[in-house]
This record gives C-alpha cells, structure tokens and sequence, in this order.
C-alpha cells in the first residue's frame, strides 16, 4: 500500500511536467500566457514526540532526530496563493524500535511577502515567505521488541517557508513544519499520537520560468486599467472651441457694427424729427427787452429811402448796423418785416414799392452778417395807415418799415 501511494506521488509529478509543458505550448502564442505549475523536492530532519500510556509504547523515547525526504506538487493560482500536494517520507529509528510514515497531505500556501509587501523592490522580489498548512493522512510501520504494527492516521500541519529565486526556473527554500498525526492504537482512552517537528532543505523547479506565477510580481499581475490617450481628443476640442469663439468673435463684430449703424441711423432719424418738430413748430411773438426795444425803435425811426425808391438813405446805416448786431447774438429769432405807403399816387405802384422798400431791409441785414433764412419780407402798400393820410405829417408816418421778431 505504501508503494502505491509512492508510485502514485511520482505519477502525479510526471504528470503535472507534462500538463504544465502544455499549458506552456498552449500559452506560447500570447505574450501574456502565464503558467501555474511547480515542483519541489526537500529533505531534512524531524524529532518525534510521542504520547502513550500503554506498555509496549512507553518504551518509545519522546524525542530525537531522523532524517526525511519528500516532495510537493503545486498549482499557484496567482502570487497570493495555490494549492497542492505533498509527500514526507520519515525515518525513526532508534535503539529499541524501528519506526518509518508515508505521510501524503492536501496543502495551501500564502503568500505573505506579497501580501504585506506589495510593492517591494526587484531585488527583494527574489524573496519569498509562505505560509503552508496541509491535511492528509500517515501511513505508518514501526517495530518494538519484535512486535510490528502497520497503520494510517489522520494528520495536520503547518509551516512556514523562505524561498530565494536562484533563476526564473530555480528556487532554494528553506522550511520549518509542525506535523500532528493521532494514533489511537498508541493511545485507546486518550488522545495519543505524535508531534514532529520537521527542518528541510528544497529545491523548486517553476515550469515556464520567467512565465511562472510564482515569478510575477502582484502589482504587474493584477489587471491594469489602461487610461486612453485623450490627447487628440483634447487638441480637437481646443481647435473645435477656437473654431466657436473665432466664429461667436466675428459675429459679435458684425452685431456691434450693426448697432452702431442701426444706432447712426437712429441719431440721424432723431435729428430730423427734432430739426422737423423745430421747423414745423409755430412761432411765438418774441417780446423784446428794454435794451432790445430801444435798438429796435432806433433803427427804423431813423430809416429812410429816397424819395419813391427802395434805396436806404446812408444816414440810416449806423441804426441798421446797431440791429444787424442784435439779431445775429440771436440765432433762434425770425425776422418778418413789412413794408407800407401812403394813399398818394396808384395803389399797384405803392404796393410793390413796399415790397421793394422791405426787401431793401433784409438785403443791408443779411450783408451784415444776419442769416437770409432767418428773414422774411412783405409789403402791403397804403394797408394799414398808422396816421391819418390827410396831412403831411401823417403820410410821413404811414411810409414806414415794421419789424416782428418770432421765437420758436
């Protein structure tokens, strides 16, 4: 029975080389093909510590040393953790018995560099601690005073690995294990059995080498999140936003240029109506002041014309000049003048000389400086006597120039 489970040991190792060869045939053609498989065989030492109380075995010595051999198969799944199986073969022989266990156990492994020191250095990434633990079951013989005995317990145990990666394929490791097996044949009212404390020295082989998981850091096999370039992106958007504000720039411009056209437009339209309402506003009778008044009355009481003529006599310049100064300090007045006659000759004759005589008025003004727009001339012939055209004096009156100032 213990060659079989031997033989089924080193079937499981060849096994594993060539699934682990084809895994590594099956990954070889992405670069990310990683393979799972390794191998260790160990040797050591172990110290039994047995607890009996029946006869045969109380002559078994508690403790000493005794070499062990074995080897493990493990699938690591990634650099946190795998599973496998081990087989220890251990030797105890002393002076007065012989005993040797077959012990074959299911195993995990951890880790714990990569779990507490995840982003360690490369160089102290060839460092590797583990933590192991396993059950299974110990197949054992051993001889006291020519009595032999052959059986299976169940076992536990636990140990803790330092491993050194010589090469991506090769690794030492050195490890230290607490192994408990319970015999009840050793013991029948109590909880017998043995305690071994176990040192070994291994050898791993890493399938795939620089493709192993066990080779692979944990930052390097923990999926990446790959930021896209947006680069491009962000220089479109930027030509797209240049783009806009060149437009919204331009078309602000022609806005702009459009309200101050519209606004021109405006201002001239406002001037018009108010150049219209000012024109087409009626005029009001300006009262002069005294001073005004006194200017007025002088220049036309001193106008004269030669005798049936539209000339102006020079003695009447001096007074018209005085008002030619008075009407162009005041540029919103409107001048109307209005010429008249005496009853003495024909009536058409003394209307146009009327006419004549008043538009003889505007003409000296307006040489002096006084805007022709802001005069206008009538006359109404003998209309309107002021005197009585009986006597001369009265004639004298009536042949006269009126002025009527307008403010708007």
């Amino acid at each position: 029975m213990k060659r079989k489970f031997l033989g089924l040991f080193v079937a499981s190792a060849v096994a594993c080389n060539a699934f682990a060869q084809e895994e590594v045939a099956a990954d070889s053609a992405s670069s990310k093909g990683l393979n799972h498989w390794s191998i260790e065989v160990h040797g050591g030492i172990n110290a039994i510590n047995a607890s009996n109380s029946n006869d045969r075995a109380a002559l078994i010595p508690n403790s000493d040393f005794n070499p062990q051999v074995g080897g493990q198969v493990e699938y690591t799944f990634n650099p946190l953790w795998g599973l496998g199986v081990d087989y220890t073969w251990a030797r105890n022989n002393q002076a007065l018995y012989d005993n040797a266990a077959h012990e074959i156990t299911l195993f995990a492994s951890a880790n714990l560099s990569n779990i507490l020191a995840k982003y360690r250095s490369a160089g102290w990434q060839k460092f590797n601690a583990y933590a192991n633990g396993g059950l299974g079951v110990m197949l054992y013989n051993y001889e006291i005073q020519n009595v032999e005995e052959d059986g299976s317990a169940p076992m536990a145990w636990a140990g803790l690995n330092l491993e050194y990666n010589v090469s991506k394929a090769i690794a030492i490791g050195l490890n230290g294990q607490v192994r408990r097996a319970t015999i009840k044949s050793w013991h029948p009212l109590e909880d017998g059995g043995s305690w071994d404390m176990m040192a070994n020295l291994g050898i791993r082989y890493k399938f795939a080498g620089d493709r192993n998981v066990r080779n692979v850091a944990l930052v390097d096999y923990e999926p990446k999140v790959e930021v896209p370039d947006i680069t491009p992106l962000l220089d479109e958007q930027k030509r797209q936003a240049a783009e806009m504000t060149s437009r919204l720039e331009e078309q602000i411009n022609n806005q702009n240029a459009q309200i101050a056209k519209l606004q021109n437009e405006l201002k001239a339209t406002q001037d018009s109506l108010n150049k219209h309402i000012k024109d087409t506003k009626p005029a009001v009778r300006y009262v002069p002041t005294k001073e005004e008044d006194e200017i007025i009355k002088t220049a036309f009481s001193q106008l004269e014309f030669e005798s049936s003529k539209a000339i102006i006599k020079q003695i009447s310049y001096s007074s018209l000049d005085g008002l030619a100064t008075l009407l162009k300090s005041h540029s919103e007045w409107t001048v109307t003048l209005k010429g008249y006659t005496d009853n003495s000759g024909q009536a058409a004759k003394n209307l146009q000389l009327s006419k004549d005589r008043a538009a003889a008025v505007k003409a000296y003004l307006v040489n002096k400086g006084v805007p022709a727009s802001k005069i206008q001339s009538f006359g109404y012939g003998s209309a309107n006597p002021v005197a009585s055209n009986t006597t001369l004096a009265g004639r004298a009156k009536n042949r006269r120039v009126e002025i009527e100032l307008y403010s708007k």
